[in-house]
């Protein structure tokens, strides 16, 4: 299991070049903004704990100080998730995404997420799926290659009955998610920027199998 801590900070003024543009959080990757996959691009700040020291985003380190005067302290507010189960994150945001159902398979739309911005994966009515147990998920995802960093970590991983759990970190362009249900109720997928830059994301497949063999 890895574990990941990631602390998010208030937004500080920063200057723009005229060619860039803030993210404030995980968007979807439209025209407006496609010109930004792979590319170096100014997010919201944010803190990483890394062997055992907080690094900001340029890669200075940030005393325990500073950092208490400055930590959001609270889970913006959100109508899915009440808890997280992730040593010492707080999500700068938490933007939900619909999927389409298309021949039994749930598609999700190209995202670009920036660091400490949950991005939730929701039905097309912006429900998360009721599951059993012996049930289980199985995301299929798909990175678009970046100019800036070579390992893009994602973290993937599951809401329940509104608390955020633990996840799997992959840094691989393409891969997949799988979840075994051993405790029925309401689940849904969420990603999770662990990288420094912005990821963007391809759309992705999200199935479910039943146990019951019902689709």
């Amino acid at each position: 299991m890895v574990v990941v801590c990631i602390i998010s900070l208030i937004t500080l003024t920063s200057v723009l070049a005229a060619n860039q543009r803030m993210l404030r959080s995980s968007e979807l990757l439209t025209d407006d903004n496609k010109q930004l996959i792979g590319k170096e691009t100014i997010s919201e700040y944010h803190i990483v704990y890394r062997d055992g020291k907080y690094i900001d985003s340029y890669g200075n380190e940030i005393s325990e100080g500073d950092l208490l005067k400055s930590t959001q302290n609270s889970i913006p507010k959100n109508r899915i998730i009440q808890q997280i189960n992730l040593n010492n994150f707080i999500p700068s945001s938490i933007v939900e995404f619909e999927t389409k159902l298309i021949d039994r398979m749930f598609i999700s739309p190209e995202i670009i997420t920036i660091n400490g911005s949950v991005s939730i994966l929701t039905k097309s009515d912006g429900e998360g799926w009721d599951l059993e147990l012996g049930d289980q998920i199985r995301f299929v995802f798909d990175k678009y290659p970046s100019e800036v960093i070579d390992n893009q970590k994602l973290l993937i991983g599951y809401i329940k009955d509104g608390i955020l759990n633990q996840g799997q970190v992959s840094d691989q362009l393409k891969g997949e998610y799988l979840l075994n249900i051993d405790d029925s109720g309401e689940y849904y997928v969420f990603l999770l920027n662990v990288s420094s830059d912005p990821i963007s994301l391809k759309k992705g497949t999200l199935m479910i199998s039943k146990s019951n063999g019902k689709k």
